[in-house]
């Protein structure tokens, strides 16, 4: 069988399974067909070797269960009940300030967990009933939950970026610190456009009667600033504090940050045996998930690079004739057409060592290319058909419309674009932070 007709055979394969497997057992079974087909059975005894020496003896790879129970902590102690409080009370005076409070309290959170569904969840439960009670639109109130929600994979610690490093051959603690300002960017952007929106249509998100606002600099609120807001910050300090300083390295880093999380939720009273085990379980369940895509992605991806699948894709791309940055534009435009359909794991899994050497190659900063491909990725959690981040906000029943939702959603797209194309226009943005702590 050529090349060319693996090539073709396997993508289709992929995407005909991907609409009714799951993604693991999808990518797995095509890579395992095609790898006996191609190479016969040699691909089984290749195969163990390249998973062993490969995906499972990555070490910074045991820093993912640590920080996926560290926000599964964070989301049980109260922490996210509390500082919603806070900022609902400091911003309830300011047409669309509840929607203000969301994307700061997801600011927050996306620092302290590196998953979308525990961030989202929570900050949803919290934040949707205030709004609705507040008279604020559902498409307002939903589209910023969604977007802030997404922050959870950009801004460290992010298991998007954990697991992107090792497999481009890039620094994760380089990868936290060009995330940064990418991920604060993108906040900035949401809360700006929420302001002037509402200012434009204060009916969107009208301000709350007097009596219920609290003034920011009365002692109550102060209080409760620092009470409510000032640990979770001092904790997200301290994780990403050590990493950057080089304190730490990025798993000992989530060690500290799982039981910093775990006292945060003692010291509110929250920290239960039946809730600690739960999110022990979570824990697991989350991380044997992204096991076994890894896996399944390396059986794909081996079998389709020991095929010649890789070098065609490159002649292909380099047969359109659209030089090395439409080469890299069409990667982001397959990359986004992919997040329709597929989880963002898969995505990072199956193409990345597949373009990644290819643009290399090209002459294209490592470091660049890793923060654009996974801020890019933040797109597919709001892309229909398949928006992960409208399903999880709207499996929380909370009485909000599909087509609401869907509505709200469109703008925080554009923005999030936006933002891609100022990584591109302008690689100081990713790239200075990490310059700055690597000097």
């Amino acid at each position: 069988m050529s090349p060319e007709l693996t090539t073709i055979l396997m993508l289709a394969s992929l995407l005909v399974l991907l609409a009714g497997f799951p993604i693991a057992f999808g990518v797995g079974t095509v890579g395992l067909v095609f790898g006996l087909i191609t190479t016969g059975p040699a691909f089984l005894y290749m195969m163990p070797i390249r998973v062993m020496s490969g995906t499972l003896s990555e070490y910074i790879l045991a820093a993912v269960p640590l920080f996926i129970f560290m926000g599964t902590m964070m989301q049980t102690s109260g922490v996210a009940e509390r500082a919603f409080q806070v900022l609902h009370k400091w911003m309830s005076g300011v047409n669309g300030g509840l929607s203000v409070a969301t994307v700061v309290l997801a600011i927050l959170f996306a620092a302290t967990t590196g998953v979308v569904g525990a961030s989202e969840t929570a900050i949803g439960l919290l934040a949707v009933p205030a709004m609705l009670k507040a008279r604020y639109s559902q498409s307002l109130a939903s589209g910023c939950i969604c977007a802030g929600g997404t922050l959870g994979i950009l801004i460290p610690p992010s298991i998007m970026l954990i697991l992107y490093a090792p497999m481009a051959g890039v620094s994760v603690i380089q990868m936290f610190a060009g995330a940064i300002i990418p991920g604060l960017l993108l906040g900035i952007s949401y809360i700006a456009y929420i302001l002037i929106r509402c200012a434009i249509n204060p009916e969107l998100g009208p301000a709350l009667p007097p009596e219920e606002r609290l003034k920011f600099l009365s002692k109550e609120s102060l209080v409760m600033g620092v009470k409510y807001l000032v640990p979770p910050s001092l904790l997200v300090a301290l994780v990403l504090g050590s990493i950057f300083f080089g304190v730490a390295s990025p798993t000992e880093a989530g060690a500290v940050g799982s039981i910093g999380a775990t006292l945060l939720s003692l010291i509110y009273k929250q920290l239960t045996w039946a809730a600690f085990k739960e999110n022990c379980y979570i824990t697991l369940r989350i991380t044997a998930m992204i096991i076994f895509i890894a896996l399944a992605a390396n059986l794909f991806t081996g079998a389709f690079l020991s095929a010649g699948c890789g070098q065609v894709i490159t002649d292909f791309l380099l047969g359109l004739g659209f030089g090395r940055w439409g080469i890299f534009l069409t990667m982001l435009c397959i990359i986004l057409f992919l997040g329709m359909f597929i989880d963002w794991i898969g995505i990072l899994l199956i193409v990345v060592p597949i373009f990644s050497p290819m643009l290399l190659t090209l002459g294209f900063e490592p470091l660049w290319v890793g923060l654009v491909i996974c801020t890019s990725l933040q797109i597919s959690f709001l892309t229909p058909p398949f928006a992960y981040s409208i399903f999880y906000l709207k499996g929380l029943d909370l009485g909000l419309d599909l087509m609401e939702m869907y509505k709200g959603i469109i703008p925080f797209v554009f923005l999030q674009i936006l933002v891609v194309i100022l990584l591109i226009l302008f690689p100081p943005l990713c790239l200075w932070l990490p310059k700055v702590l690597g000097g």
